[in-house]
């Protein structure tokens, strides 16, 4: 997937963390539309350019691949008919999810996480490979017209085609995220892999462009846009556009390291041996060495909160940290801070079965050392001090707050450099949600 023209790095971080909704490329319930095959004038030009990028690349083209248009507002409808495909359960998933979301300050009461991800995400897609289906999409364009940008996009998914190809990517993806080290929380191949794949694609169709259109190649394509087209605003959540930006910022610079050190083979070498972490890619260094996450998932709650279901358990790695600590803080500086030491993380979200406007959100952070940790605990004062939180001391280190629709508490465990955070809708929830937490009971 390529962030479109006039958006230099936009999508959306939804699903993955909070809710199994349907769409996206892996979503197997909703079949992709039919394309607009390209005119046949442009067959020799497209595979000019595929055949470039190939030999760019180091791999062979995918020759299954099926080649084509769609229109935005058929990507649009796409999105949007898996979200008509859920039933009630899935639906009150992703209510709870939106509650979860607004618990940790992440987005604001009004936003739908169903037209940010059918109107907004789609809106910033300029192109699209599927790998369940081998096909590799272009969005929108004009009477078969291909220009600088779209050159570039098609660069970039015919390097998603290629990896295909080369790697299996869906049973390369099954391969590392269904590990007994993901389950286990010692790793985050879920975002890790996505990670590899699209640095690999966005370094690629960055030295193609260089290649092709030389140095000055973004202002080349900068110019060809309409003078009207970058003039719209992007509705998306600052915490949702960051997350998925991190696949077009972090992750080619993570990739570029590794072309930098050993060129392509190193880089195919990492598909054999992916980064285990956010924290590896932000410090390839730490990739090297095989730093893991340094502690197990947190305790789960289901037992306690009888008559709830959780919705979801992922990892929330050191990038994870500084986003929702810029996100609630405004400070990159202090999203540094908060975020340096990382050791491990885990994010769950539970709903209450008869009332999906009730959640729980557990939030289970570990550091490598106890100065570390500090240092994350003198962020989230700030944080809490940002939502007009009304902080209680509990015991020393440990604090319960009220907020704005919210109850929440905080607990060191200072054996393990980790803190325990639960941040519940109304008492009642938070109580059940504490249960184990001597401190607060």
């Amino acid at each position: 997937m390529r962030p479109g023209r006039s958006v230099a790095t936009a999508a959306l971080f939804i699903c993955a963390l909070f809710a199994a909704c349907g769409g996206g490329d892996d979503d197997e319930g909703t079949p992709f539309p039919t394309l607009t095959p390209f005119p046949s004038p442009l067959a020799e030009r497209l595979h000019a350019i595929r055949d470039r990028a190939a030999r760019l690349r180091g791999l062979a083209p995918f020759d299954r691949v099926i080649e084509g248009t769609i229109t935005r507002e058929t990507l649009a409808a796409y999105y949007d008919s898996s979200f008509e495909e859920l039933d009630e359960e899935e639906r009150a998933d992703i209510d709870a999810s939106e509650v979860v979301l607004r618990l940790l300050g992440l987005i604001d009461a009004d936003d739908d996480l169903r037209s940010i991800f059918t109107e907004e995400f789609s809106g910033v897609i300029a192109g699209q490979y599927v790998p369940a289906e081998d096909r590799l999409v272009l969005v929108s364009v004009a009477d078969g017209d291909i220009g600088i940008s779209d050159e570039i996009t098609l660069a970039h998914e015919y390097v998603h085609s290629f990896q295909d190809g080369a790697y299996d990517l869906d049973a390369f993806r099954e391969r590392w995220a269904k590990s007994d080290l993901e389950r286990d929380g010692y790793t985050q191949y879920s975002e890790t892999l996505a990670c590899l794949i699209e640095g690999d694609a966005s370094l690629a169709d960055e030295l193609y462009a260089e290649q092709v259109f030389g140095p000055d190649w973004r202002e080349q394509a900068a110019a060809e846009e309409p003078p009207d087209s970058g003039g719209g605003e992007i509705d998306i959540p600052p915490f949702l556009l960051r997350s998925f930006a991190f696949r077009y910022n972090e992750c080619p610079a993570f990739v570029r390291s590794l072309y930098d050190e050993g060129g392509w083979a190193a880089v195919n070498a990492a598909f054999e041996n992916p980064p285990d972490t956010t924290e590896q890619v932000l410090h390839p260094d730490k990739y090297r060495s095989r730093e893991l996450a340094n502690t197990g998932p947190p305790v789960d709650l289901t037992e306690d909160l009888d008559g709830w279901k959780r919705l979801d358990s992922a990892q929330f790695g050191e990038y994870d940290v500084f986003n929702y600590a810029v996100t609630l803080t405004g400070s990159p500086e202090a999203a540094v801070i908060a975020a340096a030491g990382w050791g491990s993380g885990w994010v769950r979200s539970y709903r209450d079965n008869e009332n999906s406007a009730r959640a729980v959100v557990q939030l289970s952070l570990g550091w490598d050392t106890r100065q570390d940790l500090f240092e994350f605990v003198s962020v989230f004062d700030a944080i809490l001090a940002a939502r007009g939180a009304q902080v209680e001391p509990v015991s020393e280190g440990n604090i319960r707050w009220t907020a704005e629709g919210q109850l929440g508490v905080a607990f060191l465990d200072l054996t393990l450099n980790r803190v325990e955070i639960r941040i519940a809708t109304d008492a009642d929830a938070l109580e059940l949600a504490t249960t184990e937490l001597a401190a607060f009971n």
